[in-house]
């Protein structure tokens, strides 16, 4: 993560309610942009706009797959990264609706995992 984000730069990034439901997602699995579309029922544009300040500030990671991109938290970033992982676990904790969201993006992964594994048995 860049060393001249702050902890405040941060609460105020993720304090956005797009980002902290993206980000909330990725706490549960890897996940691609049509993934977070269908969970958090956002257009494309908005997703991907948001994901590009989370990975600039490099909260997220993205790996290229084919012409598809997979997006997953930083589990990395040591006082930050605590920090992160701190409102994400109180956010699944206290709101219904977040924990929700969560529980629908480890099922979409876990649906591509399972996926993958039968197209190559």
């Amino acid at each position: 993560m860049d060393t001249a984000l702050s902890a405040t730069e941060l609460l105020l990034t993720v304090a956005e309610p797009t980002r902290l439901r993206i980000l909330n997602c990725l706490a549960a699995a890897p996940l691609f942009v049509s993934d977070l579309q269908a969970i958090l029922g956002l257009p494309q544009p908005t997703v991907s706009r948001h994901l590009q300040v989370l990975r600039r500030l490099d909260v997220v990671r993205d790996t290229p797959i084919a012409q598809f991109v997979l997006y997953r938290l930083r589990r990395d970033l040591g006082a930050r990264g605590r920090l992160l992982s701190a409102i994400l676990d109180a956010v699944a904790r206290d709101d219904a609706l977040m924990r929700a969201e969560r529980d629908r993006a480890a099922e979409r992964s876990r649906a591509h995992t399972k996926s993958r594994v039968e197209r190559t048995s």
